[in-house]
């Protein structure tokens, strides 16, 4: 009797440990800037579906995106060398963050056979075995998985219904047949975004002889849940409410430690802003079961690269991330590559989050003015207090982006940038130009501009030997765009007092005036077609007496489009100047529409002859009387002569409308009759 009052009191303290969970946790980026942020998302399995019985809702047909409809090819046209009997449309993208057994999904593909998959699977067909099964398709969800065929009848479809966050992708099989047995079957499956929620509404199923399957089924085909009687079992129809699903997920807890650098401490998702790099420890625990599980996710913070942000012509690069109290570097959050350095000062030292941008834009040396800048431009943004927040910026160039802008001063009449570490004469001439307001180029901005040089107080230009890169250190109040440009040459001793242009028909009439101090002066008319590249179309010398009264010359053979027009201005000492830039427009048409012929046809095809000046591509219409489209042909027009063949075989006898369409031009219609 002891021993067994052991044995029991052994029993009754013994522990039983919990199931365990596999947690995986994934972050968008393993690396990022500091500063930076990055989206962590956990996962957890094995997790389970419970089954319970719903009212049939069917959400009914869209006819947005038809997949196979027998009977219209409106909706969707029959491709050749397709079988509509075991087919599967691929790579189908859900809209929204679903989850299926524990794992996110972004895709699906949809079967005639009345199964979708999150897998690639080999198999096109996929019935007639119960679930679980090895057997493909696995990670499915069954609808009504049978020997269906979209071959000859029936429609299947998907499109997302409902608004964020509680959209539905929605697969809907609409009068599919049963390939044997007969009867049909209607039923959609219905995925629900944020609740991770499946349902199956079965509105008919008319067979009564072939084996159908109704559920959901894990990656490996080991795990799968089932409605009573609906696990390939043959002989279960019927219609109406008793005949719809849902299939609702375990739910599983997360938190996350530590959670001084998160978004929350709870969740499958959070957002990480670490400063340093940090390994954040994941506890899940599944409400339905209490399986546990835990695992880690390091994000890596890159203290930054020693390369300059943006590429020549490239877009924007940008970061906005709150500043710091010393010196916050705002990087390229794809790369840290460096854009800007922001260190709060002065009277009001800025605060919150900030905006830095930078851009390499080739065509910023001309922008409609006779200032030439560097190609290198900065736009920096408090959200607070934009206009009187103040600070130290340190902006950063290369030598190669000095070079250029050399490359051109002399052109433009400005001085040179340094040529390299030891050009102090280079340095002085340097000017950083700020404009205050908005704007995207030095024309633009709303505000007044506010020169720096190195007579300004706290104005450096510092050659880093380390990076080799320029660094420019300003002190600024008020914050916008940031421009390198150059002092200015001398004057010359001819003033313009207007450089202006006026277009008479094809023709360009160009007109300016000068005060001339020099004995005489050399002007050269030059034109472009991008308002970069210069060219001269006319150069003459005037006397000192001659400047006294004003100029004209027309041109008289414009290019089409765009003429850029200035003056280059040269005095007897060899010193030049340009004017401002005039912009003319020569305007051509774009095609000219030469015939239609036969445009009284019986079965055969009339010819559209088209002139054109461009290549363009045009949209070629042809429409009934009453404006119902019947045939829609894209067409890319050749400089030149161009003929395009509209068949006639299938019209009806009657009046048509044969319209081009075009970007540039005006729509453009003739008349066919078919007899």
């Amino acid at each position: 009797m002891k021993n067994l009052y052991i044995s029991l009191l052994f029993i009754c303290f013994c522990y039983v440990s919990p199931a365990q969970l596999t947690v995986n946790g994934f972050a968008n980026n393993s690396t990022v800037c500091s500063g930076s942020s990055t989206l962590i998302t956990a996962t957890a399995s094995p997790v389970g579906y419970s089954v319970s019985s719903i009212p049939t809702s069917l959400l009914g047909s869209y006819y947005t995106n038809v997949l196979a409809d027998a009977l219209s090819s409106f909706f969707e046209p029959r491709s050749a060398g397709i079988n509509y009997d075991d087919c599967r449309w691929d790579g189908i993208s859900i809209p929204f963050s679903f989850t299926y057994y524990g794992s996110p999904v972004s895709a699906v593909n949809i079967s005639s056979n009345g199964w979708i998959t999150f897998s690639a699977t080999s198999s096109t067909t996929g019935f007639g075995f119960a679930l679980p099964s090895a057997g493909q398709p696995n990670n499915a969800i069954h609808g009504v998985t049978a020997n269906l065929s979209v071959a000859s009848a029936g429609v299947l479809e998907y499109y997302v219904d409902g608004s964020a966050p509680n959209r539905r992708f929605v697969v809907r099989y609409e009068n599919v047949p049963f390939v044997s047995g007969g009867g049909t079957a209607t039923f959609e499956i219905h995925l629900l975004e944020t609740s991770n929620i499946i349902e199956i509404h079965t509105e008919s199923c008319t067979n009564t002889s072939a084996a159908k399957a109704q559920g959901v089924e894990n990656a490996a085909g080991t795990v799968a849940t089932t409605p009573a009687g609906r696990n390939n079992v043959a002989n279960w129809t019927g219609t109406g409410y008793v005949n719809s699903y849902r299939f609702t997920p375990d739910v599983i807890n997360y938190t996350w430690s530590p959670s001084a650098t998160l978004s929350s401490s709870t969740g499958s998702s959070v957002t990480a802003t670490p400063t340093i790099t940090t390994i954040y420890t994941i506890n899940a625990v599944n409400a339905t079961n209490s399986a546990t599980g835990s695992t880690t996710v390091t994000v890596t913070v890159d203290g930054g690269s020693f390369t300059l942000a943006g590429t020549p012509g490239g877009a924007d690069i940008c970061q906005n991330i709150s500043v710091g109290a010393g010196a916050t570097n705002y990087r390229d959050i794809s790369n840290c590559n460096m854009i800007t350095q922001v260190t709060p000062a002065g009277v009001s030292p800025l605060s919150n989050s900030i905006n830095a941008c930078t851009k390499v834009d080739v065509n910023a040396t001309k922008r409609g003015t006779s200032d030439l800048y560097l190609s290198r431009k900065y736009d920096i943004e408090p959200v607070v207090n934009p206009a009187t927040s103040t600070a130290n910026i340190k902006l950063f160039y290369l030598q190669s982006e000095f070079d250029n802008f050399n490359s051109r001063a002399t052109d433009s009449g400005h001085k040179s940038l340094p040529t390299g570490p030891l050009d102090a004469t280079g340095i002085s001439n340097l000017v950083l130009r700020q404009f205050h307001g908005t704007g995207t180029n030095p024309t633009n901005y709303t505000g007044i501009y506010v020169d720096f040089t190195t007579a300004s107080a706290g104005f450096t230009v510092v050659w880093n030997a380390t990076r080799s890169w320029w660094e420019v250190t300003v002190p600024v109040n008020g914050f916008s765009g940031f421009y390198i440009t150059s002092a200015k040459t001398a004057p010359l001793n001819i003033n313009l007092n207007y450089f202006k242009g006026t277009q008479n028909s094809n023709k360009h009439l160009l007109s300016w005036k000068v005060n001339c101090t020099s004995d005489e002066a050399k002007f050269e008319l030059q034109r472009s077609s991008d308002g970069i590249s210069f060219a001269p179309i006319n150069a003459f010398t005037a006397s000192k007496v001659r400047c006294a009264s004003a100029f004209d010359y027309t041109d008289e053979n414009p290019i089409a489009g765009n003429n850029y027009y200035r003056l280059k201005i040269t005095d007897v000492d060899g010193k030049f100047s340009y004017s401002n830039i005039v912009l003319l427009t020569k305007k051509v048409a774009h095609f000219d529409l030469v015939s239609l012929s036969p445009n009284v046809v019986s079965s055969q095809a009339a010819t559209l002859k088209i002139n054109t000046a461009i290549k363009e591509t045009v949209t070629i219409v042809l429409s009934d009387f009453s404006g119902r489209f019947i045939q829609n042909q894209a067409v890319t027009l050749q400089v030149g002569s161009n003929q395009i063949p509209v068949q006639a075989i299938g019209l009806a006898a009657g009046i048509y409308n044969v319209t081009i369409y075009t970007n540039n031009d005006k729509p453009v219609s003739l008349k066919l009759i078919k007899q």
